[in-house]
């Protein structure tokens, strides 16, 4: 049995690491109740420029700009990979890394190359272990800088898009249902998808332009992948801040529990020693009694 000393030691260690965890806890809830907001207030912008985009599409020629294009064969990939910077966020990064291998080993296999933009440290270390490198790497996100990010990542791959340097882009991250839920999504930005036709849709109507339909579609098209990726990252930040919080709480829970135990495990080394203190004086007097007697 341990001695009381060592008992003690593991339970002021204990208590140590708990106060960083409740503290690692709280920070996350306050971060996640800011991003939580942020995120509600651009979901409905960034659906109703997604909706618009889609019927522009359906409406237009895709002659009229590079972005419409539609390529016969999808033969190259361009995967948008988000994850964390930092761990203590329970399974956040290893459900993405792990789900994406196995995309990567069962669809991915029908293009002959996929490319990759990794944001976030998490994801880019852990494949560069795999010798696949990215195109381009971001790490540093947060809620100060990502729209910065998002405007020079889509800036990147509308460019890359327009060169015909890759046929389809993917973006693959977190989608924030709730505090306790978070789904890995794989959303394609382009090819834009043309909205869905209904009966009284069959033939659509064309818009009017103002100016003109092509500085129309260039100011249109170029935001709507700014839009798409800057949403993207809201939702990853939002889940990172909301699983870190969650597994920083059942840390806290779990070293509520061995503080218990260790408390529980020091009382009974005590009393064993108390006993055993006992058990010397009553054997040392009983000794001496009888000695007495002789």
């Amino acid at each position: 049995m341990a001695s009381i000393r060592q008992v003690r030691s593991k339970i002021k260690s204990v208590k140590g690491t708990r106060r960083i965890m409740s503290a690692m806890k709280l920070i996350s809830a306050v971060k996640l109740r800011r991003a939580q907001e942020l995120l509600l207030s651009f979901r409905p912008y960034s659906d109703a420029f997604m909706e618009i985009t889609k019927n522009l599409a359906r409406r237009c020629d895709p002659e009229r700009h590079p972005l419409l294009r539609r390529p016969e064969q999808m033969k190259r990939l361009h995967l948008v990979f988000m994850t964390s910077d930092r761990g203590l966020c329970g399974s956040f990064n290893s459900n993405l890394i792990r789900k994406l291998e196995t995309y990567l080993v069962t669809d991915a296999k029908k293009y002959e190359e996929v490319k990759f933009t990794f944001l976030g440290r998490r994801g880019r270390d852990h494949f560069s272990r795999n010798k696949i490198t990215g195109v381009e790497n971001y790490t540093g996100i947060n809620e100060r800088n990502y729209k910065e990010i998002a405007e020079k990542v889509a800036s990147e791959l509308v460019s890359e898009y327009i060169r015909e340097e890759t046929d389809e882009i993917i973006l693959v991250y977190n989608y924030f249902r709730s505090a306790l839920t978070q789904v890995m999504v794989y959303e394609r930005i382009l090819p834009i998808e043309q909205g869905a036709e209904t009966k009284d849709d069959s033939t659509p109507v064309d818009y009017l332009y103002e100016p003109t339909r092509e500085a129309v579609l260039k100011k249109l098209l170029t935001n709507y992948v700014r839009v798409r990726v800057e949403r993207a990252i809201e939702e990853s930040l939002t889940s990172e801040h909301a699983s870190r919080m969650t597994a920083m709480e059942s840390a806290t829970s779990n070293a509520d529990d061995v503080i218990k135990k260790l408390t529980l495990l020091a009382n009974k080394t005590r009393q064993a020693m108390i006993t055993t203190e006992l058990m010397d004086i009553v054997n040392g007097t009983e000794a001496l009694r009888k000695g007495g007697a002789d």
